[in-house]
């Protein structure tokens, strides 16, 4: 294998192309070549010629069957640097009570892989400790993030009030965002005149429309469905505070189990998403006992979507017909396409795959009783995620574990085409407090399919602004 160019071959309808791992760039090639990079053509009156061809891309820099031979970390020599003085964010576990209860809830299952809801919450001596840690470990930064998470964060406003208010005697001088994911219910006209004027960022979690939703998110002491009383609060911090509405992202999270066309709908047209960031997530099942089964159903219409969003985008289909879901998604697409397509020089001797973020630099969580992870997104009773305390500081040898998960799987990884672009977080690799290579291996396949369908979407995309360009 290590002979072999370090290459991925792509074919569309209307061409034939490879991706070159060490430049990081999509070559176009003729079908010849193409059958010859995959050991298919068997043509010899052409063989001369297709060498020539391969010899002046191999001039060119490209072809090249240079890979790492170890699976490290570009940050693993500075991460006591990068956690010492350059930590980007921190999130505050507020509380672990929350107003509603979801049926798929990771909190409110009858799974041991995290934790349930609890009357625990966050002390002020704790939340001071930790803004006074992250003054101390944030020198390098003049951007300030301090963010707040629950179970539901808003029950504990009285403390998020005493936060900000010191948050912004200490961080004196420098530029200082909060913020906040919130079911909505609780929002009122307190606490979001508090918020407009202390520079907050607001996330509100949906679930679609008013029948899914309140099948799925209902409040705790009633049972009684949560969507109206939502729309209620939102309606009306429109109507009362357009510039702090205008700030209000929105997170939907879909269960493929669920009719979705009115949820497109809803979106699309109703008022209350009008204009608003809107991003669709699957149902999180990783610390869930039940599966989320996704129907062919669901897949075919999804698809669906997505096409006519790209006809939109190409100026061939109505764009008011769109599901701004489907829109946002192909934006984040192409943009992340872009910002990775970067020619770059031969790869490194030691390399990482790029889904690792350096824990607790990114988006430090710390839950109520002052414990580290790396983020708000893996498990909290997993005692390969804690990576520190609020008393101690970080234990740098499980957040390097984390960072170099790529060794779990180092051969696999060398190997891969698609290592610059892995998403692959320690999340998936975690099996119950213990990290795993077998679990995380599952996630290479979905990885690299993701991949080659990102690549072959925007290749089509730039063949297809071809052809309209040479038709007018």
């Amino acid at each position: 294998m290590e002979q072999l160019p370090f290459i991925h071959t792509i074919k569309t309808p209307l061409g034939y192309y490879f991706y070159d791992v060490n430049t990081n760039q999509i070559i176009q090639i003729d079908e010849k070549v193409y059958n010859y990079l995959l050991g298919t053509n068997k043509n010899l009156d052409s063989i001369c010629d297709i060498e020539k061809k391969i010899d002046k891309l191999k001039k060119a820099g490209y072809l090249s069957n240079n890979r790492p031979s170890k699976m490290i970390h570009s940050a693993d020599r500075s991460l006591e640097f990068r956690l010492n003085e350059n930590i980007e964010q921190v999130t505050l576990q507020v509380t672990q009570q929350c107003n509603f209860r979801c049926s798929y809830c990771i909190y409110g299952g009858n799974t041991n892989l995290q934790r349930h809801h609890t009357n625990q919450c966050m002390s002020y001596d704790v939340a001071k400790s930790i803004i006074d840690f992250y003054v101390k470990h944030s020198i390098g930064q003049d951007t300030i993030f301090v963010a707040f998470y629950g179970g539901e964060p808003l029950l504990e406003f009285d403390l998020i009030k005493r936060v900000v208010n010191y948050s912004e005697k200490v961080f004196e001088g420098k530029d200082l965002t909060f913020a906040i994911t919130t079911n909505g219910s609780l929002l009122n006209d307190e606490n979001v005149d508090f918020m407009s004027k202390h520079n907050f960022e607001i996330i509100v979690s949906l679930d679609g429309t008013p029948e899914i939703h309140d099948r799925a998110r209902k409040f705790a002491q009633t049972g009684e469905g949560t969507f109206g009383a939502i729309e209620k609060n939102l309606k009306k911090i429109r109507k009362n505070n357009p510039d702090f509405y205008r700030k209000i992202k929105f997170n939907i999270v879909i269960d493929p189990r669920n009719e979705i066309d009115a949820l497109h709908e809803m979106v699309t047209n109703d008022e209350i998403f009008r204009g608003a960031y809107i991003r669709a997530i699957l149902v999180d099942d990783r610390f869930t006992d039940e599966k989320t089964l996704f129907s062919n159903k669901f897949a075919i219409e999804d698809q669906i979507r997505q096409f006519k969003a790209l006809l939109s985008y190409l100026g061939r289909y109505p764009d008011n017909k769109v599901s701004i879901i489907s829109k946002n998604s192909l934006n984040d697409m192409i943009g992340k396409y872009k910002s990775f397509m970067t020619n770059q020089q031969q790869l490194s001797e030691t390399m990482a795959p790029g889904g690792p973020c350096v824990p607790g630099q990114k988006r430090l969580f710390v839950n109520t009783n002052g414990e580290f992870f790396p983020c708000e997104r893996v498990s909290e009773t997993s005692d390969a995620m804690k990576i520190g305390n609020i008393k101690d500081g970080f234990d740098y040898n499980k957040a390097r574990k984390i960072l170099n998960i790529a060794q779990l799987t180092e051969n696999a990884c060398k190997n891969c085409w698609a290592m610059r672009y892995c998403t692959i977080c320690v999340k998936s690799c975690d099996n119950n407090g213990e990290l795993s290579g077998e679990l995380k291996l599952i996630q290479c396949k979905i990885v690299i399919n993701s991949t080659d369908e990102i690549f072959k979407d925007n290749i089509m995309l730039n063949e297809i602004k071809q052809l309209l360009k040479t038709s007018q």
